[in-house]
């Protein structure tokens, strides 16, 4: 029967494997730095890796004085040192003796450099753009993974919070998690107020994700403000450039989006006194100026008054009796001005001074030419009228 190792047997064994092959002692490295940590130990970890594998890195403080340059991801690098096995982690890494510069940045750096000026130049990262997020949001959206820490961490944070929750669960780490965060965000549009978008800390390769395009334009594209909370205070993607608001943590984003719910209720009690104080005061003018109108309106006052008024009733009706009576008297005189100029006009006027008229069947005759021999008319006088004939015409007298 083979023999069963423990985990910690099995460990020392590969160590021991790898200790003694003396291949790994004493070699060079060439690489891109990631996920660089100054320990306050003064001890420096990272990742060193190229386009298809990765290994983790220690340079103790004892070795770093050579140094003349401070490691940052993305550089490229040559490394010196020995190959380890760290026993408790069960970790295959470099114990870094000496480190120089290679040329050039990272080819994953400068992806993620032309990516951010590309974006930049678009408009994506623009402060005029970002909105403040609601201080009374009625629903907080949540796009991170659905077992991760980070949304435990979110949702302790919001607690008993009135508003309504909405998680929109999403892949936050691997090849297809950029697609499933940007539509986990579209998922939540016309619903949430707000939106957090996150994920606890991890690697630089964890946290890639929040570093693509497609995770970019989908917070720029959202129709509500949007929160970043991606790993830990130091961890910085481009996620938390189109972002809104970024938040160092999960947790400050969910302190960030909590309605203040004291505060409003501090609020609201601070509007209720002002309210009552208001009314109050108005209540006691109102008294005030009522009395001031039943004094004002006692029974020998409003005597008065009445009397008064009646005095000017009086004298307002004698006006109006004064003003009518001499309306009438020039409109008599008009009336027998216009009479007499329309009795002077009249044929009635003229026959009364023995005159008469001469009417025909063709009407009116005003001259003698205008009648035959023989011929039928009328002749009318003040008093009557006759019926006559003409016997004969003779010729003008003048």
């Amino acid at each position: 029967m083979n023999r069963v190792f423990n985990v910690s047997e099995l460990n020392s064994r590969i160590r021991e494997r790898l200790t003694t092959d003396h291949r790994l002692i004493d070699l060079w490295a060439r690489g891109e730095l990631s996920n660089v940590v100054n320990h306050r130990s003064g001890h420096r970890y990272f990742t060193l890796k190229d386009g298809d594998s990765q290994i983790s890195c220690v340079l103790f403080r004892g070795h770093s004085g050579g140094l003349d340059f401070e490691l940052e991801n993305g550089q490229n690098v040559l490394i010196f040192g020995d190959v380890e096995f760290y026993r408790p982690r069960g970790q295959v890494q470099i114990l870094v003796k000496a480190a120089r510069r290679d040329s050039g940045l990272g080819g994953k750096y400068l992806e993620l450099e032309l990516l951010k000026e590309r974006l930049a130049a678009e408009g994506l990262f623009d402060a005029e753009r970002k909105r403040p997020v609601p201080a009374y949001p009625a629903c907080i959206g949540v796009v991170t993974s659905a077992d991760g820490a980070a949304l435990r961490d979110v949702l302790r944070v919001l607690g008993s919070c009135p508003a309504r929750i909405v998680i929109s669960p999403a892949q936050v780490q691997g090849e297809s998690a950029p697609e499933s965060i940007a539509s986990a965000i579209s998922a939540l549009q016309g619903t949430a107020d707000v939106i957090i978008v996150g994920r606890g800390g991890g690697s630089a390769e964890d946290l890639s994700p929040f570093n693509s395009e497609l995770v970019a334009r989908a917070i720029f594209l959202s129709g509500c403000p949007v929160v970043s909370a991606v790993g830990h205070e130091t961890d910085v993607t481009i996620a938390d450039f189109v972002a809104d608001v970024r938040a160092p943590t999960p947790s400050a984003a969910a302190e960030m989006v909590r309605p203040d719910v004291e505060r409003l209720r501090e609020g609201l009690e601070g509007m209720e006194a002002k309210m009552a104080r208001s009314l109050s005061a108005n209540l006691e003018r109102r008294r005030a100026r009522f009395a001031d109108l039943g004094r004002a309106l006692s029974g020998r006052r409003m005597r008065g008054i009445v009397s008064e008024q009646r005095q000017n009733l009086d004298r307002a009706l004698d006006r109006l009796i004064s003003a009518e009576d001499r309306n009438v008297e020039v409109l008599s005189g008009r009336l027998v001005l216009a009479a007499g100029k329309l009795d002077s006009l009249s044929p009635l006027s003229t026959l009364s001074r023995g005159y008469s008229i001469a009417l025909t069947d063709r009407g009116l005759a005003r001259r003698a030419s205008e009648m035959a021999a023989g011929e039928l008319f009328e002749l009318i006088f003040a008093d009557g009228e006759l019926l006559c004939r003409a016997i004969e015409k003779k010729a003008d007298r003048r």
